[in-house]
């Protein structure tokens, strides 16, 4: 399972780009979605690698970003341990994130939105047009990497 954050703009973006975005239930910056490693995905992953961070998220760092950002499909209650033991399959947040990343479920099967809406990163990015391999934000990142940029966006 790849975290994957919209980092850049609709500015000079291709229709092409903007509806794999959507496909991907991603909508508008700052926006993450967990998608599962498959052959359709991976390409869809590689059309909009400009334009996106991606990398696998630490079970830790998964389950403190489901905590502050989860929301439900409908309604506006918060997402906490009592809710999500009252309306999920799973008890805590630490046992929710490892069934994410193992891709046993997903956040739509448990009621959740698709869509993680994230923070803007605190100390801001390290370079929004550049690639990883140059010092930039785009492209795939280790789980260090992404780790690292989920919790300054949480």
């Amino acid at each position: 399972m790849k975290a994957v954050v919209q980092l850049r703009g609709e500015v000079d973006m291709s229709d092409d780009i903007q509806d794999t975005l959507e496909m991907l239930n991603i909508h508008e910056v700052n926006h993450c979605a967990l998608v599962p490693e498959t052959d359709s995905y991976t390409g869809m992953l590689t059309k909009v690698n400009d334009y996106v961070a991606m990398g696998e998220p630490s079970e830790d760092v998964l389950a403190t970003i489901l905590e502050t950002r989860a929301e439900p499909l409908e309604g506006d209650a918060d997402v906490d341990a009592e809710y999500l033991a009252e309306h999920t399959d799973y008890e805590d947040f630490e046992s929710f994130a490892a069934a994410l990343l193992a891709e046993e479920t997903t956040l739509r099967e448990q009621g959740l939105a698709p869509c993680l809406r994230l923070h803007p990163p605190r100390k801001g990015h390290d370079g929004i047009k550049q690639p990883t391999h140059t010092g930039g934000q785009v492209g795939k990142h280790s789980t260090s990497d992404i780790d690292g940029l989920l919790e300054a966006m949480r």
